[in-house]
């Protein structure tokens, strides 16, 4: 089972995800993240993967329609928390890797 719990201070919202992200965990968080990236009207996102156990291409696939949300809203994302390879895919489609959370 997949959730998100959200986080905000000073102008971002970080997003800690727990559990597995497959196609029915990614799609049912979906939603509830972009509702909160709308809500909060921060700046800086960041999607904290740390708390994940395991994830397939529906996790890329989550981290990249997030970024076209934050892009229409004028805010930036970051990942953290994830792998190298993953960080590698992820910078291939301009999405930026923090090691620590507080940006």
């Amino acid at each position: 089972m997949t959730k998100a719990e959200f986080t905000q201070e000073k102008g971002q919202l970080t997003v800690h995800l727990i559990g597995d992200i497959d196609h029915h965990g990614a799609s049912m968080i979906r939603y509830n993240i972009d509702t909160h990236i709308m809500k909060a009207m921060v700046k800086v996102v960041v999607i904290d993967f740390t708390g994940v156990t395991f994830m397939d291409s529906s996790g890329i696939g989550l981290v990249l329609a997030r970024h076209k949300t934050c892009q229409d809203c004028g805010a930036s994302l970051y990942v953290s928390g994830v792998d190298r390879q993953m960080g590698k895919i992820l910078a291939l489609a301009g999405i930026r890797t923090i090691q620590n959370i507080n940006v």
